[in-house]
């Protein structure tokens, strides 16, 4: 008499081995088992971060800024990877060197973080003889700030800037990220660069910077999936530079 009743759990057996093969798996998961058996995780397109592999930046210092730390006896050199201080004034700017970092696309605008090179930039008092060595600059990109260590001591806030749209900034063909910015000088930074040399030159809210970006980025990458560029990736600058051109 046993023979119906394992009929019948064979019979369920059956089809709750069906179900589950048709019904697949309950709900997508952001996680996958990796080939050594340990889950990983998954990120959904759009949200990951893609490696810089380098690059190189051009700071520059606004003709009017620039004008006025000279007509007050400033003085502004390049500082090498190695903090030593140029002989050579310069001209108001410097190239610095990207080493790391990464971009995301934060809410349809650029996001993630530029680190740069150790050198740097002095502002000399030719009168005085202080000086304001400025190094280890970090751009912010998803809060569009610029941070510095000045004369050694504890990172500031340089200064903010206009987060320009994902779209317009990543060179899909080059695999790039461009920008080209002003930044302004926050109250605290102005203060702390008063201090330092001993003038009045830096006003908060004033400009400071014009800062040209062109980063490379992991070219292994898919940057249209990976930062959700959509149809409106294409060659970056265009607007950038009018931004710029509105600016200075």
């Amino acid at each position: 008499m046993r023979a119906r009743p394992l009929a019948t759990a064979a019979v369920l057996a059956l089809t709750t081995a069906l179900l589950t093969v048709a019904a697949g798996p309950a709900c997508p998961s952001a996680t996958t088992a990796a080939s050594d058996g340990r889950p990983a995780t998954t990120r959904l397109a759009g949200n990951t971060e893609v490696p810089v592999r380098g690059g190189s930046a051009r700071f520059d210092a606004p003709p009017a800024l620039f004008a006025a730390l000279r007509a007050r006896g400033v003085a502004v050199a390049e500082i090498d990877t190695h903090g030593q201080v140029s002989p050579h004034h310069s001209t108001g700017g410097m190239s610095l060197g990207i080493r790391s970092g990464a971009v995301t696309n934060s809410g349809g605008k650029v996001g993630g973080e530029l680190r740069f090179t150790r050198a740097g930039i002095a502002l000399i008092n030719i009168k005085t003889k202080k000086v304001a060595r400025v190094t280890g600059f970090v751009g912010n990109l998803s809060q569009g700030t610029l941070s510095a260590v000045l004369n050694r001591g504890a990172r500031i806030t340089l200064g903010t800037f206009t987060r320009p749209r994902i779209n317009a900034s990543i060179d899909t063909e080059a695999a790039a990220l461009r920008m080209n910015t002003g930044v302004t000088v926050t109250a605290a930074a102005a203060a702390r660069l008063n201090a330092a040399l001993g003038t009045t030159c830096f006003r908060g809210g004033g400009p400071l910077l014009h800062v040209r970006i062109d980063a490379s980025l992991d070219p292994s990458v898919d940057l249209p999936t990976a930062l959700n560029l959509g149809h409106g990736a294409h060659r970056a600058g265009q607007e950038d530079q009018e931004a710029h051109d509105s600016w200075a």
